[in-house]
C-alpha cells in the first residue's frame, strides 16, 4: 500500500522547508522525526494554513505548528483494512506506517487508497453488480 518513499525532516526544520518539499512532490503531509527516525510530528496543509492566519512566521519551526501528541500509526505489517478504519476513526486523510521499532516506513493517505488498483478491484467485485434499488 505504501506507493512512495516518505518524506521527512528533522525536528529544527523550519515551516518554509516544509512548505517547500509539500510543493515539490504535490503532497499534503511531510513527517517529522528524531535520529532514529522515528516519528514525532507531522506537518499537514491544514497545520501550514491555520498557523499562517495566526502570523506565525515561515521561519519558525516546523514541528511548532504541527501535530506532536496522538499521531495516527499503523504497523506495517497490518493489513489495509486496519489502517483504514483507524483512519476513518480519526477523520485524517493519512497514517504513518512504522516498523516494529518504530521507525517510520512509510505514509498512506486517502490518495493512495482511492488509486490503489488492487482495492479498486475488490470494490469492483464486492459492488458488482450494483445493488437493486
Amino acid at each position: 500500500m505504501i506507493k512512495r518513499q516518505p518524506l521527512t525532516v528533522n525536528q529544527e526544520a523550519t515551516l518554509v522547508e516544509v512548505v517547500k518539499i509539500m510543493a515539490i512532490h504535490n503532497v499534503g503531509l511531510v513527517v517529522v522525526v528524531d535520529e532514529g527516525g522515528r516519528p514525532v510530528g507531522v506537518v499537514s496543509e491544514r497545520d501550514v494554513i491555520r498557523a499562517l492566519a495566526r502570523g506565525v512566521q515561515l521561519t519558525a519551526k516546523a514541528i511548532e505548528v504541527g501535530t506532536r501528541r496522538d499521531l495516527l500509526m499503523a504497523r506495517a505489517d497490518e493489513d489495509v483494512y486496519t489502517a483504514v478504519k483507524k483512519m476513518r476513526e480519526r477523520g485524517t486523510r493519512h497514517i504513518l506506517v512504522v516498523d516494529n521499532d518504530g521507525k517510520l516506513v512509510g505514509v498512506v493517505s486517502i490518495r493512495d487508497l482511492v488509486e490503489d488498483r488492487a482495492l479498486k478491484a475488490i470494490g469492483d467485485k464486492v459492488w458488482w453488480p450494483p445493488p437493486e434499488e
